[in-house]
């Protein structure tokens, strides 16, 4: 059974961070850092940490960005965090911190992580990454009615409830956390320009053409709503020199009724999804036909 460590990690611009991390029976060589969503806490990856653990091969860490959960200080309200700071200054702090304890660090992304993970500087010290339902933020990824919510969504929703709350209600997203406004108005700019993130900046392409790392990025069929294949494979080919590969999920194919775009770290489908990243790690520290 893994064990938790709470821990607090200090960012490069001296923001403090909460982190835990998940260690089996002994402390293993390699680490997984769970790299959260928009709006999900850590503790909503506890599940998975705590199985990735299990492995002997490898702990994993999760942590909450600046602003969310238990790295929020203070209110919501008086939070000046920026979504880019959370992969320039959170994410690369958790980097660095693994990097000096750890001979392979690797990285499971959800969603957001994957727009946010180049901004590291240190990115290129993970051994490989594996990003679930990470996407363009742009709305020309989306088609149908499902085009017409994110359109309602970056251009009414997010304008009003920022300018009313002065941040981004969690239940704007579904959820019941809030988004600090400098994010949620970041965001809504990745959301209504063509290249995203990139927004056509010089140095924010430069910054995911000089990843260069294995990175497999996987698609669920029924995340229509938050992470349409074609908002990912947009993301996966600004990876212009990472190696990159896709995965297509199908619930049917696994004899599922849904996932969704937050279904893949639910508990009740530990048998079905979670090895899928523990496999593609696995790979890069020990020979797959090795015996244990």
């Amino acid at each position: 059974m893994a064990q938790a460590e709470a821990l607090v990690i200090t960012t490069g611009d001296h923001t403090e961070i909460s982190a835990t991390l998940y260690t089996g029976e002994k402390k293993s060589n390699h680490l997984i850092i769970v790299g959260p969503a928009t709006g999900a806490p850590q503790a909503y990856y506890r599940r998975f940490a705590e199985y990735a653990a299990d492995y002997p091969d490898f702990d994993a860490i999760t942590f909450d960005y600046r602003g969310i959960g238990q790295s929020l200080d203070g209110s919501v309200i008086d939070s000046k965090a920026t979504m880019s700071e959370w992969g320039k200054y959170d994410t690369e702090a958790v980097i660095e911190w693994a990097d000096k304890r750890y001979d392979k660090v690797f990285l499971i992304g959800h969603s957001v992580a994957g727009q946010i993970f180049p901004k590291a500087a240190s990115k290129n010290r993970i051994t490989a990454a594996y990003l679930v339902g990470s996407q363009s933020a742009y709305f020309g990824c989306w088609r149908g009615l499902w085009l017409l919510y994110v359109l309602f969504f970056w251009f009414i929703l997010i304008p009003v409830t920022t300018f009313i709350y002065d941040y981004l209600p969690g239940w704007a997203m579904g959820g019941n956390i809030p988004i600090p406004k400098k994010v949620a108005l970041e965001w809504r700019k990745w959301g209504i320009h063509r290249e995203g993130v990139i927004l056509g900046n010089s140095e924010a392409r430069h910054q995911f053409e000089t990843v260069k790392i294995p990175i497999h990025f996987v698609n669920i069929e029924d995340d229509k709503l938050l992470g349409p294949s074609r908002a990912t494979q947009q993301l996966m080919h600004q990876y212009k020199n990472a190696v990159t590969t896709f995965q297509f999920i199908s619930p049917k194919n696994l004899k599922l009724k849904r996932i969704g775009h937050f279904g893949f770290f639910k508990k009740k489908f530990q048998k079905q999804l979670w090895p899928m990243p523990m496999f593609f790690f696995t790979q890069f520290v020990r020979k797959l036909d090795e015996r244990k």
